[in-house]
């Protein structure tokens, strides 16, 4: 989930860990940002979360990957997820665990349903619906999907987002308090790296204003590489990376910037469905695009493609996106020209 609230002190990088297995705590870091420990049948609680710098609650993304770790857990072994459809209902923390209890909904000969409520003292904060099935069950089968984006910077050619944000942070035009901001996201090393085609430049960022365009792009994969032979674990992380970045298209499309123009973000809901498995230690790319903003909303969909240009899975999210003051005060004014 997404959230940027100007009305609160942005706040350091936040983790609480939960003692777990050796062998989790000396996994890649993604494993370990995962993983969900079983307390009771059918319940479950966080390893660790993770608090981004300026937001007001654990990430999102996290939030659900750890929902779908919870809910794979309990189905068969041949099973594997094909979408999920996730609410956000208040921001969480990530100074306290949280926990994981998984509804068993159905259970077919092809598809297995589960619900996930997860919990922080007392208060719901995410309801994730989760749907299984067998790989391979349906015999021969409608195929077509929509071909991968052409003419496209490839991840080696484009530095990673952090050596972008250097670029600001080492620019005296900047203001104090904006780099500070960035300082605080640079320090935020996260499992998933992350390399966007389009990235505003200085004298974008200073005059507040991009060329708005509805579509954008971005690279990503995890950081170390993963067991080959656990697939929940890879489309785990991509759960995770996929709440990065996709709501900011709206703001975008807008020919906004989302740390000038906007006060708060955050997202409401989020769905992916899972079209074939693939691996998440490896580039992906996702294809992001923005129909539509309004009435304090934004909604956005992606694509995500592997480097065979399969697609491998398809997300769509919608989330409050509120004008900061500066930008409200800004248009009143126009607007009476």
């Amino acid at each position: 989930m997404t959230v940027i609230d100007k009305t609160t002190t942005p706040t350091e990088e936040q983790t609480v860990t939960v003692e777990s297995s050796a062998k989790t705590q000396n996994g890649p870091q993604i494993a370990k940002a995962l993983t969900v420990e079983e307390i009771d049948t059918d319940l479950y609680r966080s390893n660790e979360l993770w608090h981004p710098p300026g937001s007001r609650g654990a990430f999102g993304g996290q939030l659900i990957a750890q929902a779908l770790r919870a809910a794979w857990n309990t189905v068969p072994e041949e099973f594997h997820a094909h979408s999920l459809h996730n609410y956000f209902l208040v921001p969480g923390r990530s100074d306290v665990p949280a926990i994981y209890k998984v509804r068993r909904v159905r259970d077919g000969r092809s598809f297995a349903t589960r619900v996930v409520t997860c919990t922080q003292q007392g208060k719901v904060v995410i309801i994730c619906t989760c749907s299984f099935t067998k790989i391979d069950s349906m015999g021969e089968a409608l195929h077509h999907q929509t071909p991968m984006p052409t003419h496209i910077p490839r991840p080696e050619e484009l530095p990673n987002n952090n050596d972008r944000m250097k670029l600001l942070v080492s620019d005296p035009r900047v203001p104090d308090e904006y780099r500070k901001r960035f300082e605080n996201y640079m320090d935020a090393v996260t499992p998933v790296e992350y390399r966007d085609i389009k990235v505003e430049s200085v004298e974008e960022f200073l005059r507040g204003r991009i060329e708005p365009n509805e579509h954008q792009g971005q690279w990503f994969k995890a950081r170390e590489t993963l067991p080959g032979n656990d697939a929940a674990l890879h489309a785990c992380s991509i759960a995770y990376a996929s709440d990065s970045g996709i709501l900011m298209t709206a703001v975008r499309a807008n020919g906004l910037i989302a740390r000038k123009n906007i006060g708060m973000m955050a997202s409401l809901d989020h769905s992916i469905w899972f079209h074939a498995p693939t691996r998440a230690d490896e580039w992906l790319y996702y294809d992001l695009h923005s129909p539509r903003s309004n009435d304090g909303r934004g909604t956005a969909f992606g694509r995500i493609y592997n480097q065979q240009g399969v697609l491998v899975a398809t997300t769509s999210q919608e989330g409050v996106i509120r004008l900061s003051n500066d930008e409200q005060e800004r248009r009143r004014r126009n607007n009476k020209l």
